[in-house]
């Protein structure tokens, strides 16, 4: 039984207490907000034991942390918003890192040659994976299997000392490359009245069609979204300017936003993982999806490798290896993607990647032990779960076996 049809059983359709209905406002769209709260709540936590813990440099160095994390989780989120579930892209990371790596350093090709077949690679081999889960499959196991042929693949790929260092090469730029903070807020300010000309033009249409709307939902978000933008920048160019990876997650973003919210792609998206079978009868190809998601999900592990080693300056085979999996996976649930299908969101993976990077940073700007950082990454990602399963049931109450 594959996870978009494992839907908890004690799901009510009009929740009647105010419980219920609260949990129903929740699944409806407000997943982010306690996502939010326990990130606060964290960040204070960790801040009434450091004051560097808020400092303009640790704050840089967690959203470099974060980086690989985030854009694998973004992938994840594609997965789990059909149904599915992956277990083999943080060591695809690694594989792809190790070959993009290999030709740019060791081949002498261009940097654009080598990130291209990295991303190549990462979506022939999630192809093929996402071929074998339409067969029939389930992806747990295909996902499962694929890991343990990367292991192996990567001592294949990788040279006979095992390790490909980049240091001083072109492929440690695409990290340490930082963005003039002139430029920075430029990019904030078009992004800002990007944002804006959409809830305007939105705004117009729904007006139009003759609904209510006031010009408070169109100012309100842009404002707070410029708020964080300019906020974000004044922060993070601090030191030498913006780090090139905080781009090329916040483009990563931008693009997994429009396409799932404003695309046919993004309707389907959301129906195969509501219900597949609905979605199979109303004519969405729901194979094609699920092949899709894989792909979309191979590139974001190819280029998280790629940023990943290029921040590491190499790559070994200990590349993708690690907590990384579940970091991604917990990020994507902790952000508000649902294990179950169909319920989630692309900012579910930078918020999740926040929450879980935060605790690993303040653990070790504490100087805790790593079982700390586990027990806390563990139970958040429990709580999370478990949050899952009261909103797709929408009840507190157990369902009836």
């Amino acid at each position: 039984m594959d996870l978009a049809t494992s839907r908890a059983s004690g799901a009510t359709a009009a929740p009647r207490t105010p419980a219920g209905r609260a949990i129903e406002t929740v699944a409806r769209g407000h997943r982010s907000i306690p996502v939010l709260v326990v990130l606060a709540i964290i960040w204070t936590v960790f801040a009434s034991q450091s004051s560097a813990y808020l400092s303009f440099q640790n704050i840089t160095n967690l959203t470099l942390q974060i980086a690989t994390t985030a854009i694998l989780a973004l992938g994840v989120v594609f997965v789990l918003l059909v149904g599915e579930i992956d277990l083999s892209s943080a060591v695809l990371s690694g594989v792809c890192a190790a070959v993009a790596a290999g030709l740019v350093v060791n081949g002498g090709l261009p940097l654009a040659v080598g990130i291209a077949a990295g991303v190549v690679g990462g979506m022939a081999f999630t192809f093929v994976e996402a071929l074998v889960i339409v067969f029939g499959v389930p992806s747990l196991i295909v996902t499962l299997g694929g890991m343990v042929i990367l292991q192996g693949l990567i001592l294949v790929v990788l040279p006979e000392e095992f390790t490909v260092s980049v240091a001083g090469t072109s492929f440690a730029k695409i990290a340490s490359t930082t963005v003039p903070a002139g430029t920075s807020y430029v990019l904030a300010a078009v992004a800002t009245l990007a944002f804006t000309a959409y809830r305007l033009f939105s705004y117009r249409e729904r007006l139009a069609t003759g609904s209510l709307a006031s010009l408070a939902t169109v100012f309100v978000p842009a404002l707070l979204l410029g708020a964080v933008l300019f906020g974000g920048v004044y922060t993070l160019t601090r030191q030498r300017g913006l780090p090139m990876p905080v781009l090329i997650v916040a483009g990563m973003l931008l693009i997994g936003w429009y396409v799932t919210t404003q695309t046919r792609y993004g309707i389907h998206l959301y129906a195969v993982g509501g219900d597949r079978e609905a979605a199979q009868r109303a004519g969405v190809p729901v194979r094609r999806m699920v092949i899709y998601s894989f792909l979309i999900l191979g590139a974001c592990a190819a280029i998280a490798g790629m940023v990943d080693a290029s921040r590491q300056l190499g790559v070994s085979v200990t590349s993708g290896a690690g907590p990384l999996m579940l970091n991604a996976i917990a990020a994507a649930v902790v952000g508000g993607t649902s294990l179950f299908g169909g319920r989630g969101s692309v900012w579910s993976a930078i918020l999740g990647a926040l929450v879980i990077g935060s605790i690993s940073n303040g653990v070790q700007l504490l100087g805790l032990s790593t079982e700390v950082q586990y027990f806390a990454t563990g139970a958040v990602l429990i709580v999370a779960v478990a949050v899952d399963v009261v909103l797709t049931r929408g009840s507190l109450l157990p369902g009836r076996r």
